[in-house]
């Protein structure tokens, strides 16, 4: 699969779940409108006393939709979060697709198997620490790393 495959595939998958979330939101948007809605009606007709039982059964059902419509946002916004943790996830796969990709087959040969170590090393540490990594450090890696394969031949 080619990175424009790629790019079009991520591209649909974000488009699919915003689209998702924009129902989500409008429909939480909907429930809590409808709730204040039937509140309002259940409040007044509690206050002109035409119907005792009826009024009160409105107003318990306007804050019950409402306790709905307050739970259809909070699901939206944990959705919301998970897509932007999983989109994250997706970018990240992306670039290390590209890093692998250039490192394979933009270089020369001689200098292939050092970015291929390189990128290998940035994967590994790729959060942690949360500093970014010295040089030295990206040094002493990459010279374990190439030590052990020397050691393997």
């Amino acid at each position: 699969m080619d990175q424009k495959d790629q790019e079009e595939k991520l591209n649909a998958y974000y488009k699919l779940n915003r689209l998702h979330l924009q129902f989500a939101f409008w429909s939480s948007l909907a429930a809590l409108a409808t709730g204040l809605v039937i509140l309002v009606i259940g409040v007044r007709l509690i206050f002109l006393g035409s119907a005792g039982l009826t009024g009160q059964l409105v107003t318990i059902g306007g804050v019950l939709t409402q306790f709905i419509g307050a739970g259809f946002f909070l699901l939206y916004s944990k959705n919301l979060k998970q897509l932007n943790v999983f989109y994250e996830k997706l970018i990240r796969h992306q670039d290390t697709l590209y890093a692998m990709g250039l490192a394979t087959h933009h270089l020369p040969d001689d200098r292939k198997a050092d970015a291929i170590d390189n990128v290998i090393s940035m994967l590994l540490t790729r959060n942690e620490p949360k500093t970014p990594m010295s040089p030295e450090m990206m040094k002493v890696i990459t010279d374990a790393m190439q030590a052990k394969r020397e050691s393997k031949i």
